[in-house]
């Protein structure tokens, strides 16, 4: 679509489902539009990064979204199964990176300094970094709800870099050692970058950091 046609096509949309409301209100079970529910999970990832996930909630969303909470609730079926979906779209597909590195042979050291560059650079990975950082803080108050998604975080960015550098000769422990030396310690950088607007200190400490975890002799 055009950015017209795409305008027209969401108020048709928007329009159909506050003409329905009604219907569902009343117990009418309506086929579910694959696209539309696509479209409408694309659209909370990005309002979700915008506004935080630790205030979300169904109504303002929905406003936002041009649609209504009980729409949301007939596509996804509950906000926690909203949020969860959400949640793994808006994962940044940083393992991704590192899994395509690895397959090439880079070194450790540059697979860490593309993930570095990933996590701070802005595009379009970086709101989704950006609210990787806010739902990390939320597991360890909300652990229901955020834990598991937190954890995988961790182990899909510490996988690849570990098998990396214990290919690079360390040890498979001191492999996974460096490797969360690396993750955490380039997370830690990335939120303090974030917060403090500072580059070059970041930028500095990370090269630190990388040369230190990277080091096989």
């Amino acid at each position: 679509f055009n950015s017209a046609a795409g305008f027209l096509y969401r108020r048709l949309h928007s329009w159909i489902e506050h003409t329905c409301n009604d219907w569902y209100g009343k117990g009418v079970v309506r086929p579910l539009d694959a696209a539309r529910r696509a479209e409408l999970l694309d659209q909370t990832v990005h309002y979700a990064a915008q506004h935080g996930m630790a205030s979300l909630s169904l109504r303002p969303l929905a406003a936002a979204l041009g649609t209504s909470s009980r729409m949301l609730v007939h596509y996804f079926g509950t906000k926690e199964a909203l949020i969860g979906q959400a949640l793994a779209a808006a994962r940044p597909d940083i393992p991704a990176v590192l899994a395509a590195h690895a397959r090439a042979g880079h070194s450790p050291a540059r697979m860490a300094e593309r993930l570095w560059r990933d996590l701070t650079t802005g595009g379009e990975q970086e709101p989704r970094t950006r609210l990787l950082l806010e739902v990390m803080a939320l597991a360890l108050t909300q652990p229901q709800q955020y834990r598991q998604y937190a954890i995988d975080a961790v182990r899909a960015w510490l996988d690849p870099l570990s098998d990396a550098l214990h290919a690079a000769g360390l040890t498979a422990r001191t492999a996974r050692t460096r490797a969360t030396m690396l993750v955490s310690g380039l997370r830690g950088l990335a939120l303090d970058r974030y917060l403090t607007g500072d580059r070059q200190r970041t930028d500095d400490a990370a090269r630190s950091l990388i040369t230190a975890a990277t080091n096989t002799d």
